[in-house]
């Protein structure tokens, strides 16, 4: 069986989310640390063209998008200890609320703070990754003290859901409590009044403590041309096919292009599609660098259209 190899940087808070749930399965993984921001020549060779952070490889299927990265993680074997109890969809579903829409309000409060003190390239990026298009540095000082009231509502709502003393979803840590647990780390070591605010919410951080106690697996750093070297020595493992319930025209090897759905600076990665369920989209592509490989994305998010 190939091994679980995770392209990430330490700062990154997906990628942190991440680690979280390797920690979760006590999983052993490969780290390669990857550039915070572009050019990513190694990782999008791997990905079509593909730049967020993180990205699983196993073997030569890559795997991009955070959500898409843990159900491979539970194909891979870690269903139970990443949602135990049968708990999956809920903790995708709560999961998915989070990114969406809690952590879009902490980004926004975190940038917004940091306009002065980090470096104009990052912020550049970031702002063209996770703002509208056009966002100005004007509005979104205008806008921050009604973001971070924003932002404490819904930190009160998932801080009552765990008034019981319980879990969100379940008896065990699943998912859904790694999904608190990284964005009250991303709070805490990125905004100054974060450890203030979520001193407010014990709740919140007795699920961040009962998390980060978990550790993040067991890792080996692993240099980024070794992992091109084993995609190449590797063939796509992961299933081809359109799942007969699935509504589309699109059919097998057609030429795709695959973008989130949100006005963002991403590019769009195509491919010849390789596999399609409710789920997951999946394409085939060919670098000289890394030889065939398969790049799977959620549906959920993403754009998929017929490339002409």
């Amino acid at each position: 069986m190939s091994e679980l190899i995770l392209h990430h940087y330490w700062p990154s808070p997906f990628a942190h989310k991440v680690r979280l749930a390797l920690g979760l399965a006590n999983a052993k993984w490969l780290s390669v640390e990857i550039p915070r921001i572009p050019p990513k020549p190694l990782l999008t060779s791997l990905t079509g063209g593909y730049r967020r952070t993180p990205v699983l490889q196993i073997g030569a299927d890559v795997y991009c998008d955070t959500q898409n990265i843990i159900r491979a993680l539970a194909d891979f074997g870690f269903l139970s200890a990443i949602f135990p109890e049968g708990c999956m969809s809920k903790a995708l579903a709560f999961s998915a609320w989070i990114d969406d829409t809690v952590f879009e309000l902490a980004a926004r409060v975190v940038i917004t703070n940091a306009l002065d003190t980090a470096p104009s390239e990052f912020i550049k990026d970031r702002g063209d990754l996770y703002f509208e298009l056009g966002w100005t540095i004007e509005k979104l000082n205008h806008d921050l003290s009604s973001v971070v009231l924003q932002l404490d509502a819904k930190l009160k709502n998932i801080d009552d859901i765990l008034t019981c003393g319980g879990n969100i979803c379940s008896k065990e840590l699943s998912y859904a409590d790694v999904s608190v647990a990284y964005l009250a780390w991303f709070l805490r070591g990125r905004w100054s009044d974060g450890p203030k605010v979520l001193s407010r919410y014990p709740n919140i951080c007795r699920i961040e403590n009962a998390v980060c106690n978990c550790g993040e697996g067991q890792y080996q750093d692993l240099g980024g041309q070794e992992a091109i070297k084993i995609a190449n020595d590797n063939t796509p493992k992961s299933l081809v096919g359109i799942d007969s319930s699935v509504m589309t025209e699109l059919n097998l090897n057609q030429r795709v292009g695959i973008r989130p759905r949100t006005q963002s600076s991403d590019p769009t990665v195509c491919g010849a599609l390789r596999y399609l369920d409710r789920q997951r989209v999946s394409i085939n592509n060919t670098e000289k660098e890394v030889g065939a490989i398969a790049v799977h994305f959620p549906i959920s998010g993403y754009e998929i259209n017929l490339e002409v």
